[in-house]
């Protein structure tokens, strides 16, 4: 008796069912695979969606701070500020640089922000995001250009970046699950489709 998982070489019944069946099922197969990509696009979209809007506010709170700087004491004063605003967030990474790139403030170091964040930050809202990974961690950041209304100041790099580890679990465990069942469906579809084939053909008159 033939497998619908090895199709006969014949030219019998279930050969002409193949032949039949391997076209539809893959059609199928074939559009639920981009619909899972579709799923799993607009996942990671909605979640990056997510992280820009929070790091957007992130970094209005940082400008707020900044916008306060108008003489050397609330320079000095401007890390105690940051620090008490973004201190308590443990998944936060924040870096504050001058133009030659020396940090007036950092929390979360380990977050080693990339140049591609650092060099290239965005003059105005929305700033691109940038994903990287630092000490076995994954940060996804964004950055703009901020000034200070002190008298001579050059302009600032403002860099904040969050954790998405939570979210690249996520996306992985779905990547899994929809693969696995894109191959599940295709088996099915493919032995039921032969099958299906293969009664429409004997349902036929020789």
């Amino acid at each position: 008796m033939n497998s619908p998982l090895s199709p006969p070489t014949s030219r019998s019944p279930a050969a002409q069912a193949w032949r039949l069946a391997l076209p539809l099922a893959g059609a199928a197969v074939l559009a639920l695979a981009l619909l899972a990509v579709a799923v799993l696009l607009a996942v990671q979209m909605h979640f990056e969606e997510g992280d820009r809007e929070l790091l957007l506010r992130d970094l209005e709170q940082a400008r707020q701070i900044l916008a306060g700087v108008d003489d050397t004491a609330a320079l000095a004063e401007m890390p105690a500020r940051m620090a008490d605003a973004f201190d308590r967030q443990g998944a936060l990474a924040v870096r504050i640089q001058g133009p030659l790139g020396q940090p007036l403030y950092e929390k979360q170091p380990k977050a080693a922000m990339p140049p591609a964040l650092l060099t290239q930050p965005a003059l105005a809202p929305p700033a691109p995001l940038v994903t990287w990974r630092s000490d076995g961690a994954r940060w996804r950041g964004s950055a703009l250009v901020m000034r200070m209304p002190l008298d001579g100041a050059a302009p600032l790099t403002v860099a904040v970046a969050r954790q998405v580890e939570r979210e690249e679990d996520f996306l992985r465990r779905l990547r899994q699950v929809l693969a696995a069942y894109v191959l599940l469906a295709a088996l099915v579809l493919s032995a039921l489709t032969w099958w299906l084939c293969r009664r429409a053909l004997r349902a036929l008159p020789q």
